[in-house]
Order: structure tokens, then sequence, then C-alpha cells
């Protein structure tokens, strides 16, 4: 196994474990064409704001797109990598020879983490296709285990183990959050190391959330779990995302402060604030994770929103708002909601 390699992966996860550290990967979308430049663009822009990994998703609601791999190729060739990737794999659309080549691809592709995932099913997307899935995520668990130990599923050995770290889903939005955490328990047992959650639109989601992995004894030193944010950009978005995206539940109180707004900058401001005010609330509870997720192209305002939640209320009391302005010497400004005591 190469040393240079072992460090990146060791890195990745004392960056998830860390109660210091503010963690943030940005799922960004994969172009529905070839080419790549103004994403690529975009995920220069949000280096620069301090992310820390990228989540290239394997055609997420069975829509086809360009391949991460592809992508990531793309990423590399433009210089040395100045954040990790988070490949998304699905088995909706491979078999188990498909499944082994998508992971040693992306160990060629100095890919340190997968997510794991069964996929959509076909049906949600505009293919006239058939779905394959010969395993779900635990199937695919066993299968990088067996390949980080130098084999193949056929007992065949591979000239170099694969090295590289699982992860898998988790939803907080789950109608039974019970059933939801013993599944997570079964892929931390089959050998997951860390998870990604849908995205959470409520404090009372995640508090639930939070309350049940602490009942489950699944604290963040022992299996860091990454909670996912993205921002609402309207009613008529909040409402297909609980239409079409398996998983989500945004409330009619996050879409009813849309109404009666007009142009698009205020409703982007209201996007910016609705994620920040979830994103402190992540924070109060000890959680230093974020897998964000970027709506459609808004590079710009995901940038602000890794950018706070990376350097804009570390280690402060957002009760007090001297402290907090002080410490804000970085940020983009900061919503007047988060600025007002708990009592005001």
């Amino acid at each position: 196994m190469p040393a240079q390699r072992a460090h990146f992966r060791q890195r990745f996860l004392e960056k998830l474990s860390s109660p210091q550290y503010r963690f943030v990967t940005v799922e960004v979308g994969m172009p529905q064409g070839h080419k790549t430049q103004t994403v690529r663009e975009g995920c220069y822009h949000l280096g620069q704001k301090g992310c820390d990994a990228l989540n290239l998703a394997d055609n997420p609601n069975a829509r086809v797109r360009l391949h991460p791999l592809a992508f990531q190729s793309r990423l590399l060739q433009a210089g040395p990598a100045f954040m990790d990737s988070i490949y998304h794999i699905t088995c909706r659309d491979k078999n188990l020879i498909a499944l082994q080549t998508e992971i040693l691809g992306a160990a060629a592709m100095n890919i340190t983490s997968i997510l794991a995932v069964t996929g959509d099913a076909v049906r949600k997307g505009p293919e006239h296709a058939k779905s394959v899935f010969e395993g779900n995520s635990l199937k695919l668990i066993e299968i990088v285990k067996k390949m980080r130990e130098g084999k193949l599923m056929s007992g065949e050995d591979l000239e170099e183990p694969v090295d590289m770290l699982i992860g898998v889903a988790y939803n907080p939005n789950a109608e039974n959050i019970v059933n939801e955490t013993e599944r997570l328990l079964r892929k931390i047992e089959a050998g997951a190391d860390f998870a990604e959650t849908q995205p959470v639109h409520s404090k009372d989601a995640f508090n639930r959330c939070v309350d049940t992995l602490a009942k489950y004894n699944i604290s963040q030193d022992r299996f860091p779990v990454i909670f996912g944010l993205m921002p609402v950009m309207s009613r008529k978005n909040g409402e297909f995302l609980n239409k079409y995206f398996t998983g989500l539940d945004v409330p009619e109180s996050v879409l009813k402060e849309f109404d009666g707004v007009v142009s698009k900058e205020d409703r982007e401001k209201i996007a910016y604030e609705q994620a920040l005010e979830l994103a402190v609330h992540f924070s109060q509870d000890g959680t230093n994770n974020y897998y964000v997720i970027c709506p459609f192209t808004r590079y710009e305002l995901i940038g602000k929103i890794v950018e706070y939640i990376k350097f804009g209320y570390s280690y402060v009391e957002l009760s007090n708002e001297t402290e907090l302005r002080r410490d804000l010497s970085r940020r983009p400004e900061t919503p007047v909601r988060l600025l007002k005591k708990e009592n005001g």
C-alpha cells in the first residue's frame, strides 16, 4: 500500500473525527454533456472558499450525466488535487463485474472514498432502461472490503489492494428513524467508515436524528456522520424536491418564506439565510461535518455558505453579538436572524 495514499486516507478520517475541525464536502452535479469547464471552475471556486472534498454523484434520480470518473480525470489534469473526492457508486446500473471495475477505476483516479448506495429506481428517470441491482449497499461494502484485502469477489488476486474509505447513506428524514438507524448499524457492522445524510431542512428532523444516534451510541468519534444541507431556492424548487427526490422533506415553514418574493436576489438571500441557520444549529449540537449539495450551478451561493461554515462562527457563542461580529472578519454577510439573541 503506497504510504502517500494511506496518509491521505488517515487525514480524511482525522478531519471527520476531530471536534476541532469543520469538515465540508460539496456535491456538484455532473454535466449533462461532455464539456466540463463550467463545473471545474465551480469546483475551483469552492476549493478557494475552504471546501475539503467534492461529492461526485452517479446519475442521481436515474438521469444520464457525465461519468464521475471522467470528470475526476479532468480535475486531475488541471493540476495537483486540492480537495478529496467522494465518488458515489450505485448498484442500480451495474452487475458484479462492472461494480469491481468502477472501484478499480476510482482507485486509479486517486479517489480515497466511495459512497456505497443502492441507487434510485430507473422509473424515477426518463430513460427506458432496466435496473440491475445485483446487490445493494451492503453488498457493495462487502466488495470494497474484499478489494481492500487484495481480492476480487471471484477469489482472484489483485495486483495491489485498493485503499479507500467506505461511506454509506443515512436518512434523518425517515418516517421510522429507529429502523433507519438500525440499518445504519448493520452497515457499520459490515465495515462502513462514515455516513452522509440526505439533506436536512428542519431543526426538528436534525434533533430527532441526533437523539437517535446517541441512543444507539453512534458518536462522531466512533463513526462520523456528515449531515446534509441543500439550499431551497424557491417554493417551486422545494415542492419539486418533495415530489421527486427520495428521502427529502422540505417543511411548509421553509417554503412559506418565499411567498410573495419576486426577485431572484431576494430568493437567494432567503436560501442563504435558511442554510446558515441550519448549519449553526448543527454546530451548536457539536456536529462539525457538513455535506452541502449545490443546487443547479449556484457555485457563488454555495461558496458563501462553505466560507461561513468554515470561518464564520468557529468557537463563538451565538448569543453574544459582539463576539460573533468580531469573529467574522473572513465571512460573507451574517443574516440578522443569526445575530438575534435566543430570547430577543
